[in-house]
């Protein structure tokens, strides 16, 4: 069977921009692919860095960062230690074989203080109780939770402990519940019904903010 190659979408992420601390002048993105969304970073005045094993859309996001280079898979020494005043791993380490070993060695790179943020699919929701729970399939998808390329299920729980061994410090999490408009809406109004005890039930992606210690 003839391998499809990952598809990187080539647009701006307001989710993932609400996310970056005000501080911080040099960052580094891993998994940048065409570096849409750190372009707005640099038009902004600052220095950013990327990563990413797809050398296509490298040479886009080249034209787009202060620099971007391709990596490979397994390299996670991808900046020198204490380098960076800010990380971006947006939706790139639930690809990774041992992610939490990877998580740690990325957040090397960034200074005491500094800060990560972090997005990836939020395995524990409605869409996978329907499909894998209740349905009993795991299908290959080319995006979303279900894409083929993952490697990791995600969760809370398990986020939260990858974090605190690689030495970061969650600030704050962010919500992100479906893109569709009327269809977010109605999750929104079902997490406040039922008083957020089944919150993480809602959202399609688990988002937060962290500062290396």
């Amino acid at each position: 069977m003839e391998q499809r190659a990952y598809v990187y979408e080539d647009r701006a992420r307001p989710d993932i921009l609400r996310m970056i601390p005000p501080d911080g002048t040099v960052i580094g993105t891993v998994g940048c692919g065409t570096a849409a969304t750190e372009a707005v970073l640099v038009q902004q005045g600052r220095v950013v860095h990327g990563v990413d094993v797809a050398a296509q859309a490298i040479q886009k996001a080249k034209t787009r960062l202060t620099s971007a280079r391709v990596v490979a898979a397994d390299d996670r020494a991808v900046f020198p230690d204490a380098s960076l005043d800010g990380l971006i791993l947006a939706d790139v380490i639930e690809h990774m074989p041992l992610a939490w070993e990877s998580l740690a060695a990325y957040t090397k790179a960034v200074r005491p203080g500094g800060w990560v943020v972090i997005s990836v699919p939020n395995m524990r929701n409605l869409k996978v109780l329907s499909r894998f729970i209740i349905g009993g399939d795991w299908p290959e998808e080319p995006t979303g939770i279900f894409d083929a390329t993952h490697l990791q299920v995600m969760s809370k729980r398990r986020l939260v402990r990858w974090c605190s061994r690689a030495g970061l410090r969650i600030e704050k999490w962010y919500d992100l519940y479906l893109s569709n408009r009327w269809k977010r809406t109605t999750l929104q109004v079902l997490d406040a019904l039922t008083l957020r005890l089944a919150h993480t039930w809602w959202l399609m992606e688990l988002q937060l903010q962290a500062r290396k210690q």
